[in-house]
């Protein structure tokens, strides 16, 4: 069956380096509904949305080594020039300090069920108006 030339599901990146975690998240996304586009570190991920203008939400990991900068500093300034796409930081071994979060960004520690994965991801698009 073709598909629609218009695709309305609301686009998600995610960012994470480590492949399997990654593989995981997607496919939860996806079974629930989503568009989702991938990045292996923060860099790349700066590079998706300078390209991508209808990503509504962002699912990133803090410590990526790959990249030149963490989630939470990708965070801040995905928040500060991007004020409609919403936020959510994951991690199993960074929990924020005072600042680290940037307004209107969520935390939760890995590892994540999947329905309070598509539950904060539903809240954020509710929330920034995707």
């Amino acid at each position: 069956m073709p598909k629609s030339k218009s695709d309305h599901r609301p686009r998600i990146l995610v960012v994470e380096d480590e492949a399997l975690v990654r593989m995981t998240l997607v496919d939860v996304l996806e079974d629930a509904g989503f568009k989702v586009i991938e990045a292996v570190h923060a860099d790349e991920a700066l590079r998706v949305l300078k390209a991508v203008w209808d990503i509504q939400a962002m699912v990133t990991d803090v410590e990526m080594p790959r990249g030149s900068i963490n989630g939470f500093e990708l965070a801040r300034q995905v928040r500060a020039s991007r004020r409609d796409i919403g936020v959510l930081i994951a991690s199993g071994r960074a929990a924020p300090k005072p600042g680290d979060l940037p307004e209107g960004a969520l935390f939760i520690g890995k590892p994540v069920h999947p329905e309070t994965l598509v539950r904060l991801i539903g809240t954020l698009l509710t929330v920034d108006g995707g």
